[in-house]
């Protein structure tokens, strides 16, 4: 594993953490990137070092006549196995282009970390959007707990870069799905 992320693991050390995982952000790094993360992998590699006190992973459910819809009902079924799934119903929207598919889940993830911050030491966003901006200084100023923000490089907010961070792309050999 990346030095840099070691010693970042390290300073968490057995802090109580909790790690909201945004599907909708990760899916489409993922795609970009041309590589997939496997999710339990990735929770095992974060055990060895931490305390997760859960671990949330947030996806949009398409419509039962979206042909996307029984590939994601197996992920999450997958999923499920290992994880807390929250789920919302995507939305499509009515564009010139076309039909837009969203699945934005920032405001579930901000609330369950508000509804939870008591109970943990660190936060972990598995979400590179920079909507959670003043989250993190909810987190950091307010609450005087720790922020950890984990995405693919390319779609990591640049603001993200200034707080403590893992790229996903320095420890893909650990975590990437193999089919």
């Amino acid at each position: 594993m990346d030095k840099n992320i070691e010693k970042l693991l390290k300073k968490l050390g057995k802090s109580k953490i909790g790690v909201f995982v945004d599907n909708s952000n990760l899916y489409h790094a993922q795609k970009d990137a041309n590589w997939w993360i496997d999710w339990k992998k990735f929770k095992q590699l974060l055990q060895k070092q931490l305390d997760i006190s859960f671990y949330n992973f947030y996806i949009a459910i398409p419509n039962k006549s979206d042909i996307d819809y029984r590939s994601t009902k197996g992920f999450v079924a997958k999923l499920g196995k290992f994880s807390t799934i929250k789920t919302k119903p995507m939305k499509y929207i009515k564009t010139q282009a076309g039909i837009l598919r969203k699945g934005d889940v920032d405001v579930e993830i901000v609330l369950d970390v508000v509804r939870n911050i008591k109970k943990l030491d660190a936060i972990m966003i598995v979400a590179g959007d920079s909507d959670y901006l003043e989250l993190k200084n909810w987190v950091v100023k307010d609450c005087k707990k720790k922020i950890i923000f984990v995405c693919l490089r390319n779609h990591m907010a640049w603001e993200y870069k200034y707080c403590w961070h893992i790229y996903l792309d320095k420890i893909r050999k650990l975590i990437e799905y193999k089919k």
